[in-house]
């Protein structure tokens, strides 16, 4: 009998450009080896001069703490450059994961890319008009 392969968990990231948004739109499932590779192309955007950065998170259907972390770390990234960074299109367990962590507050969040879009044609990426979903309610945490 021939051993178990161990299980990997895929990330692909899907990048595209729409006027200045640089839009990531990951793939799979976003864990602890897979948040490098996340962290590596947003960063990596960011230092060729990319200051709009939207993630399309539609087809990330787990995240663990470790992907958390690392969208974290980039939006404080993004803040230092004075750039802007919206999330979209999270799907209930990922929406969920930034509940309970307590970040939902933290983050620019738009239920379309759509919207996501606009949002940056509005100037208003800023968290505190965060539209995560209808009834949100923001709870203020402290680390």
């Amino acid at each position: 009998m021939l051993p178990t392969p161990a299980l990997t968990w895929s990330l692909r990231i899907d990048r595209t450009v729409v006027g200045e948004v640089h839009v990531f739109a990951p793939v799979g499932r976003l864990g602890t080896l897979s948040s490098g590779d996340l962290i590596e192309a947003l960063v990596g955007a960011i230092k060729d001069g990319a200051r709009l950065l939207l993630v399309d998170l539609a087809a990330v259907d787990y995240i663990s703490s470790a992907g958390l972390l690392a969208l974290d770390a980039v939006s404080g990234r993004v803040q230092a450059v004075s750039g802007e960074l919206v999330l979209c299109r999270l799907v209930e367990p990922v929406r969920l994961a930034f509940d309970l962590a307590g970040l939902l507050p933290h983050f620019a969040i738009e239920p379309s890319r759509d919207l996501a879009l606009a949002r940056f044609a509005a100037g208003s990426a800023s968290p505190s008009g965060n539209t995560s979903r209808p009834g949100n309610t923001s709870r203020s945490h402290s680390h």
